[in-house]
């Protein structure tokens, strides 16, 4: 009878966590609500290297923005997380993301991403949504102007396709604050 009672008790438990609504959707959620989150395809070790970089600077450039480095699969999984809204920033090889514009990466055609570079790092790009906040994306070109390696070293451009990935109004924004006023 012992027995029988903790089993039902058991599966009563195990019932309530599993409807309760325990699921990591709410923890991604409250998650991405309170951090900067980038994104990185695991596949990809250079945007891996880059986005726990960019993170940690960015989080103690901007303390508020917790900016953590969170990794995907590869830069499917990444255009994936980016079109579903549950991340908002991703570091990407300029293939990558010109692939996602135009609709076109991996075996199965898409429709295209409307992705916008926040900030180039040689051969990659820092990119979120068309939509993504012209402020936060200003400050982030901001916070990340001049990035180098802990070396002193900047990513460098490689020989290869140029970016059609268009900068974000943030981007711009920053660009323009920042360029010699001409006739000075």
């Amino acid at each position: 009878m012992e027995r029988r009672s903790l089993l039902q008790a058991a599966f009563a438990l195990a019932s309530v966590a599993l409807l309760s609504g325990h699921s990591p959707y709410r923890y991604w959620s409250a998650l991405k609500a309170s951090h900067w989150l980038v994104g990185a395809a695991r596949d990809d070790a250079e945007a891996t290297r880059l986005a726990d970089a960019a993170s940690a600077l960015l989080a103690a450039r901007v303390p508020q923005s917790q900016a953590m480095h969170v990794e995907a699969e590869n830069d499917r999984e990444i255009v994936q997380l980016l079109r579903t809204r549950q991340l908002e920033l991703a570091i990407m090889s300029i293939d990558a993301a010109n692939d996602a514009l135009l609709g076109s990466a991996g075996p199965v055609r898409e429709s295209p991403m409307p992705l916008r570079t926040v900030v180039p790092f040689g051969p990659h790009l820092l990119v979120a949504r068309e939509d993504y906040s012209t402020d936060k994306a200003a400050r982030i070109a901001a916070s990340l102007a001049g990035f180098r390696w802990r070396d002193g070293s900047a990513p460098t451009r490689r020989s290869g396709p140029q970016s059609m990935v268009p900068l974000h109004a943030g981007a711009i924004r920053f660009k323009q604050a920042h360029e010699p006023k001409s006739g000075q």
